[in-house]
This record gives structure tokens, sequence and C-alpha cells, in this order.
């Protein structure tokens, strides 16, 4: 399959994964309030890193060598079934490790419910396999799946949440959902691959897994680290307020980066067979493809904040407008990242250099919530976070030059961004007509996108005009013309 139609079903994808809490976490925000909210997400949060704890790397890694086998149906079903066995037995011991540490921990003393729905959270996690059909490039069925999911979850959460106690209910939802996905996944597998013990090699994959292990645990434990420590040094409802920020700012940065995964697969290929060049072009339209919408998405989020937050959470959560305004610059710096970091070091298998980057930003996060969250509660912990983030755009941006010659077109990146500037008079103007309220949000947004589309066009942009608006205008055709 093309990169132009598994952009547009990861597309599909990250617009299902958008609108899917812009729908419900507004109602169950409301529902549940900050204390229930709070409290939810630092069971995920604990229960994720967990989940990373066990998946030894392999979502990653799997891509990589699942591409590279694709296509040799008896090496495919080799590798797979060598994944697979290494991701089994390890998440046993890991799922081991978190029963005996809820039976001694007492972190879930008054939420016996929330304890046992964590560890079937774990425990449904180990039969997820997107990897493998990433690697195989089937993400029209990736697509099909978490829709379902999603239309599932929604209908659930609308029926069943009805009061602030329903809490439990809600994380309920979210590890059926997790579950009916994992079980649907492993036995759809059958159609690809067929799993056998005989003649299996374990001892290949242990090195470049443990490496990659390490960096996703690393960036697992500073991603949820501020939501725990925010639940020790904190009230739970600066969990709340944090946990709902960071939400807006993940839903916005799925569209962003859906392209990161899709091309995986595409450039390892490149790179074994020494394609330099498509690789370096490749990766310029990545770079130019994240900018071109992270300055206006940024602009947007910051004039839009309390409007997001009064619409998307409630008057409850009002202090978490502050804190979405911090976390803008996620949009562009997590976006690069990704780029750096699983469009060129993991598919050149420089795992290590990505696992320095990652572990130098561990260090950092750890510190500065130490420092930060005591005195600032949760807006010391957007400020580790940010402060985190950028520190791994750096070090990766830094090892991905040493293999890839790119260029940054600066005058590309100045020009988006001075369009983007252009959104404050704009947010002025429209505010003197619509208060602050959902028709000054509706208002701006759409004036700010179409303002952004004519000036590049009035500019005639060629990069906008020739991946955004001709796939635009042809359906999906050319899709970012890859």
């Amino acid at each position: 399959m093309s990169i132009k139609k598994n952009f547009i079903y990861n597309a599909l994808l990250g617009l299902t994964n958008i609108l899917v809490p812009i729908v419900t976490f507004p109602y169950v925000a409301r529902v549940l309030g900050p204390d229930g909210i709070g409290i939810t997400s630092f069971a995920i949060s604990l229960s994720v890193t967990f989940i990373v704890l066990g998946s030894l790397g392999i979502p990653i890694y799997g891509i990589r060598e699942i591409a590279k086998a694709k296509g040799n149906d008896q090496k495919l079903s080799k590798t797979f079934s060598e994944l697979v066995s290494i991701h089994f037995i390890w998440s046993l011991i890991v799922i081991l490790l978190f029963a005996l540490w809820l039976f001694f921990s007492n972190t879930y003393t008054d939420e016996t419910a929330i304890k046992y729905l964590s560890f079937l959270h774990i425990l449904s996690s180990v039969g997820l396999i997107n990897w493998f059909y990433q690697g195989i490039e089937k993400y029209k069925f990736i697509s099909i799946l978490n829709l379902i999911s999603k239309i599932l979850t929604i209908g659930l959460l609308f029926v069943l949440i009805k009061q602030p106690e329903d809490y439990w209910l809600y994380y309920f939802i979210i590890v059926l959902s997790n579950a009916l996905s994992a079980i649907i996944s492993v036995v759809y597998s059958v159609k690809h691959v067929k799993f056998t013990i005989v003649g299996l090699n374990f001892r290949k994959h242990l090195k470049p897994i443990l490496i990659l292990f390490s960096t996703q645990l690393a960036i697992s434990i500073y991603v949820n680290m501020d939501v725990i420590m925010l639940k020790y040094f904190s009230v739970v409802a600066q969990v709340g307020y944090y946990a709902a920020a960071i939400k807006i700012v993940k839903i916005l940065l799925v569209g962003i980066t859906s392209l990161g995964v899709v091309l995986i697969p595409k450039i390892a290929t490149y790179i074994q067979e020494k394609k330099p060049e498509e690789v370096k072009s490749l990766i310029e339209k990545s770079i130019n493809f994240v900018v071109l919408l992270s300055f206006p998405t940024i602009a947007m989020v910051v004039l839009t904040s309390k409007n997001l937050i009064d619409l998307f959470a409630g008057n409850a959560f009002m202090e978490a407008a502050i804190l979405v305004k911090l976390l803008a610059p996620l949009i562009l710096i997590i976006g690069l990242t990704n780029i750096f970091a699983l469009q060129i070091l993991v598919p050149s298998n420089k795992e290590k250099d990505y696992m320095k980057a990652v572990l130098v930003a561990l260090v950092i996060n750890i510190v500065l919530n130490s420092m930060l969250i005591p005195i600032l509660q949760s807006k010391g912990a957007v400020i580790a976070t940010v402060v985190t983030e950028l520190t791994g755009l750096i070090l990766t941006f830094y090892y991905s030059r040493k293999l890839v010659r790119f260029s940054l077109n600066l005058k590309l990146i100045l020009k988006y961004l001075l369009i983007s500037l252009l959104f404050v008079p704009l947010s002025f103007l429209i505010s003197m007509v619509f208060k602050q309220d959902v028709m000054f949000l509706i208002t701006f947004l759409t004036s700010a996108i179409m303002l952004y589309g004519l000036v590049l066009l009035f500019l005639k942009d060629a990069f906008f005009m020739d991946h955004i608006l001709k796939p635009l205008r042809n359906g999906t055709r050319n899709l970012l013309k890859l």
C-alpha cells in the first residue's frame, strides 16, 4: 500500500482520536469534576508506565523488523513469533510484579475498583499488536478497529457515566475498549502470519529491544511522572487541571504527528536500499508539514485557551487555561522530535543515540518536577514538561544531523510564523464583536484558518499549494506527493 493511502488511513485514525475526546471529555469532565478526572488520570498514568515496562520497546522495534520481513512469509511468521513470544513472557513477569506491588502498596487503599481495573488494563495490553499491522502497512484495519472501539466507548460513556462517583466506570470503559481491541487484533493476525515455536532466535532481538525498551520506559516515566508526582506533592484537583490541559494539547498533536509512524517502514526500506536522497526528501517534507501546521495551531490555542477549557472541560477547570498556554509549544516541539527520533534514528538502527537523548531528558524532568511541583503545583509540572521535551528535541536533532544532511528552510519557517502572528489582531477585532463565548471561539478559529490559507495562496507558497491545497482539490490523490 502506498504512503498516500497509509497516510489517509492514519489521518483517519488521528481524526477519530481527535474527535472522540472532543465529544466525550466535556461531558465526562463536567460529571466527574476535577477530583474524578484526577483520580482516573493518576491510575491511567501509573498503568501506562507498567504497560510500557511490559512492552519492551517492541511497539517501535517491531514496526521496523516486520517491515524488513514483509514479502517473505516464512521470515515474517518467524519474526512475528519471536517478538510476540518475547513480549508475552516479559509481560507475565511485569504483571506479576504489578500484582505484588498492588498487594503491598497503599496507593489505592480507598479505591478497590481502580486497583483491579489497573491490573486488567495492563493485562489487556499484552494483546495489542498494532506494531505488526503498522509493519505490514495494514493501516485500514487499524483505523477500522479503532473506529469501532471509539464508537463503543462513546456509547458506554454517555449511558453509564451519570454522577461524580462513576469515575471508576469511566476507567472501566477505557479498559474494556482496550481489551476488545487486543482480542480482535490477535484473532485477525492469523490471516497474515502463522505463529510457531520452532526454530526461533530470540537472542538477535534482545540487544536492540533492550535499548529501545530503556528509551520507551524513560519516555513513559517522564511523560507520566508529572501526573504521578502531582498526586503525591499536591491535591487531586491539580492533577485534574493538568490532565485537562494536556488532553487538549495531545488531541491537537495527533494530526500533526500522524505522518511519522506511517513513514517508519518506508524510510527503513530506503535506508536498507541505500537511497539517501529519498530519505532526505521525505524528512524535509515532514519538517515542512509539521511547521506549516504547528505555528497556526499554537497561535490559535494560546489566543483561545480560556474558551477551549470552558468548552472542553467546564468552568470548574478554568485554572487549566494558563496551563494550556504554557503547553502549546509542545505542538511544534514534539512534532519535530518525532521526525528526528522515529523517522531518522530508529530506522537507522541508532537506538543508542535515541536512548541517550531520552535519558538526559528524563533526568531533567525528575529534577525539575521535584523542584517546581511543591512550589508551583500544576504550573511547575507544565514547565518541567516543556523544558524536558525541548531538551529531547535539541538532542535528537543533533544526532539526526549526523546521519541525514537534511536542510531547514528558515525562510519558509519564518513565513509561517509571521502569518500566524496575524491571528493576534484578528482575535482582538473579533472579540470586539463577540464576547468570550462559543461564538467567539467558532468565529475566530474559522477566520484564522481562512486567513492563514488565503495569505499562503496570495504568497503562492509552493509547499502549501502542492502538498495541502492540491490534495484537497483532488480528494486524496497525490497526498503529500510522496
